[in-house]
């Protein structure tokens, strides 16, 4: 089973737990429980190495192995490739139940001079060997850590969004990330100018990488018109985003 990326708001802790619960023809077992401090790691040519504590809350030890890869996205997808760009020490370690482990993560290349570097480091639990007498499916928790590599300038999102008329009821809703640094969407509303009330309100987890559009299909019985001046309110990882834009045809 793979878990994504954990993010919290400003004013949580930086602490963030992660819980896997297995199911078995048994009854109900869980299967595995840890934190990660902090949720995201961000390297640069003056802070090359970062550290990063896993805390095992469950009540068995474990053994956890780490990867890392490049990552990309492409059609709203994310992308992930086997990278040497990264180093984890170390790569495999065991956690005892109510032990933390330190990860060091260093970078291994220069720091790209324009735009941000993105990259993921997977903490993959190793399972232990099966029972002769287990019953159920044995499962596996995998995290999800993202990782920036900032340039020796400044980084910024800049968002461009828009919105189509695909249907009498289906609204496609469309975000590109121009900057040369990401951004994580959480929410967005879209009203019509003028008014207090959204016609849409969408909660989600996305990350917004430089260059790649995300789209989204959305059902309202308030349907805009081709031509109809809107007004997006988003809430980012940058802070609130306020957008007009107009609405597009099919």
């Amino acid at each position: 089973m793979t878990m994504p990326g954990i993010q919290t708001s400003r004013s949580a802790k930086n602490w963030a737990c992660l819980f896997l619960v297995l199911l078995c023809t048994t009854g109900l077992s869980q299967a595995g429980s840890y934190g990660i401090n902090p949720v995201k790691l961000t390297l640069s040519a003056q802070n090359s190495t970062q550290i990063m504590t896993v805390r095992n809350d469950g009540d068995q030890s474990a053994v956890m192995q780490v990867e890392l890869a490049a990552w990309s996205q492409a059609n709203g997808q994310d992308v992930y490739t086997p990278t040497r760009e990264l180093l984890a020490t170390p790569p495999i370690f065991t956690l005892p139940a109510g032990a933390s482990q330190i990860i060091r993560v260093g970078l291994r290349r220069v720091p790209d001079g324009q735009r941000e570097l993105t990259y993921r480091m997977f903490l993959q639990e190793v399972p232990p060997p099966a029972k002769p007498d287990a019953m159920g499916l044995q499962v596996a928790l995998r995290i999800s850590v993202p990782v920036f590599v900032i340039p020796p300038y400044p980084v910024k999102p800049v968002l461009h969004w828009q919105a189509v008329r695909l249907d009498g009821h289906t609204l496609k809703v469309g975000v590109t990330n121009t900057g040369n640094g990401h951004d994580h969407l959480s929410a967005y509303k879209i009203y019509r100018t003028g008014s207090a009330k959204p016609i849409l309100a969408q909660q989600l987890f996305a990350y917004l990488l430089p260059g790649e559009p995300h789209y989204w299909s959305l059902t309202t019985d308030t349907m805009p018109n081709p031509g109809e001046h809107l007004r997006i309110l988003a809430t980012t990882e940058m802070g609130e985003v306020n957008a007009n834009i107009v609405m597009g045809k099919p």
